[in-house]
């Protein structure tokens, strides 16, 4: 029943503080969509902040995942790369909502920008860049990359299926090119792009 009560307070807040943003959710709105006291919002989260950290951090922990296991990985940086792309798909595909929340905080008074970026986000970018300049030391790739700036084109690359989606809707006739098509050929033409030829 606790366990229970927690998940759906999160699972409530995730689509509340992604359709409304933080400030125009109320805790009484969330308790309400959960069918729970609101009281337990701050037994469980120590108020409405905390419910929005462990909301979002819920939605981003498969990044956490890829993080930890890439940093002690020993596969090469193609695989590296290959798997970043396949987390980002099932992270996407699983939290519809992380990118509104992501959106919102680009957009507004920031809640756990901050947070987040200094965690997760520095993380990705340090462990991409490194697996990037591994991959010019061991002649996976070309010497003349700029590494920062391919991390942050793989960046693009992975999310921008995602982050596309209503100018995506407007353009692509194709019903059937799925997330899954997309991020196959976009990891195709990346690691294509920065191979190293000789």
């Amino acid at each position: 029943m606790e366990l229970d009560s927690k998940r759906k307070l999160i699972d409530a807040a995730i689509v509340l503080f992604a359709n409304d943003g933080f400030d125009k959710v109320s805790i009484r709105k969330i308790a309400e969509m959960a069918n729970v006291n609101s009281a337990l919002i701050s037994y469980y989260f120590q108020g409405k902040r905390g419910l929005y950290l462990a909301a979002v951090d819920k939605q981003s922990n498969d990044l956490l995942v890829f993080i930890e296991s890439a940093k002690n990985s020993k596969r090469t940086p193609p695989e590296i790369i290959s798997l970043y792309a396949k987390t980002m798909l099932h992270l996407h595909l699983k939290n519809p909502y992380l990118i509104k929340i992501i959106y919102r905080e680009f957009l507004g008074p920031p809640i756990f920008l901050d947070l987040f970026l200094k965690n997760k986000i520095q993380d990705l970018f340090t462990i991409l860049c490194t697996c990037i300049k591994n991959g010019i030391d061991n002649q996976y790739f070309r010497q003349d990359l700029q590494i920062e700036q391919t991390v942050v084109l793989l960046i693009g690359m992975v999310n921008f299926y995602f982050i596309g989606q209503p100018i995506r809707a407007k353009v692509l006739k194709q019903t059937d090119y799925t997330a899954e098509c997309y991020m196959e050929q976009a990891i195709k033409i990346f690691l294509a792009g920065i191979k190293r030829r000789d």
